[in-house]
């Protein structure tokens, strides 16, 4: 069966331009990749040069009785994209906000200790926290409606000291050993609750996740991101599946696949995502260690592409439900029917 050592998390990432590689039980106290010696074709530019390349994701995915949804940060140092997209999981409608933010020193915090990751727009309020000393993770959201949008507001909220609580770190090179990649995962039980037009509409515990990854990107860069989150034959379970050209070339040893069953991790092996029947038809996703087999069926989808001066991005969140058999590391079978789930596929164009 796959294996991957969990190690102790490092005091810092980066030592005298090298990467400290691995995936990490808990995490380190600040997730900076700063400092890489040599990072793109081993000329040695400035740093502060190859420092612009490092672009970050901060994702909060969460699922409720009635609602699952993604709210997310992406900083593209020039400028930064926050959005919330929220599906009704018995319908499958859809609700969408954007957010375009000026720049500003740091989108995203580097500290683990403590953060706060938000846009204070007051028709778009969106904040992401966490913080050590007060023990808890949180996100909080205020959106103005139109007229094909309700207005919306929402708290979520997870102390960490509850057993669904679970840190992982994986530092893996991106491809190679000159440029790094640091992604910290964690899992989470959240009770919170969801406002439409003044009105609740669910009030009720859930699961919860969030990632923060930093990168040091190619010019051309794309990935597909894959989370499930939910409850089955009375296990608490969260998964994230990952896919992209940024990958490490020893994807065995250096990944970011991670399931999470009670708060338990379970390192996943490297995976092959496809959809040969077109986006808004079934997707597969299997490995070579038979411990992930999967199939994904899109319920709803949207796209966003964003064009602006030095950049492109193109993006789909994709609504859906899971079915197939994922194994824990002591072997234990994870059967998943009808499992709620996210996948986030993304091409970025610098």
């Amino acid at each position: 069966m796959y294996i991957r050592e969990l190690k102790e998390p490092p005091e810092k990432l980066i030592q005298n331009g090298k990467a400290a590689f691995g995936t990490y039980d808990g995490v380190s106290p600040k997730i900076d990749i700063k400092g890489m010696f040599a990072p793109y074709a081993g000329i040695p530019v400035p740093s502060f040069l190859s420092n612009l390349r490092i672009k970050s994701r901060l994702n909060y995915v969460f699922a409720l009785d009635s609602y699952i949804g993604k709210a997310s940060f992406i900083d593209f140092k020039a400028i930064g994209l926050a959005e919330v997209v929220l599906w009704n999981k018995q319908t499958g409608k859809k609700f969408i906000y954007h957010m375009m933010m000026a720049p500003r020193r740091r989108f995203i915090p580097t500290l683990t200790t403590r953060g706060i990751c938000a846009s204070y727009r007051k028709s778009r309020f969106l904040k992401i926290s966490w913080g050590r000393s007060h023990q808890h993770h949180a996100l909080t959201f205020k959106m103005k409606g139109d007229n094909a949008r309700p207005n919306i507001e929402a708290y979520f909220y997870s102390p960490m000291t509850d057993e669904m609580h679970c840190d992982i770190m994986n530092v893996c090179p991106s491809p190679t050993s000159s440029r790094c990649s640091a992604t910290w995962i964690t899992s989470m039980n959240i009770k919170g609750h969801i406002t439409m037009n003044n009105e609740e509409v669910d009030d009720s515990e859930g699961i919860a996740m969030m990632n923060l990854n930093r990168t040091y990107f190619k010019l051309h860069s794309k990935s597909t991101l894959t989370y499930g989150l939910g409850t089955t034959n009375g296990k608490k379970i969260a998964f994230f599946i990952k896919t992209s050209n940024m990958d490490a070339a020893d994807a065995d040893r250096y990944n970011d696949n991670t399931l999470f069953v009670d708060g338990k991790a379970t390192p996943l092996p490297p995976v092959y995502i496809t959809h040969p029947f077109g986006l808004d038809n079934k997707w597969i996703i299997q490995d070579t260690e038979s411990m992930i087999d999967l199939t994904f069926m899109p319920v709803s989808r949207t796209s966003k592409t964003l064009n602006m001066v030095a950049l492109r991005t193109s993006y789909d969140n994709i609504f859906g439900t899971f079915e197939g058999v994922l194994l824990t590391k002591d072997g234990e079978k994870i059967t998943l029917k009808g499992f709620p789930g996210i996948i986030y596929k993304n091409l970025l164009r610098l």
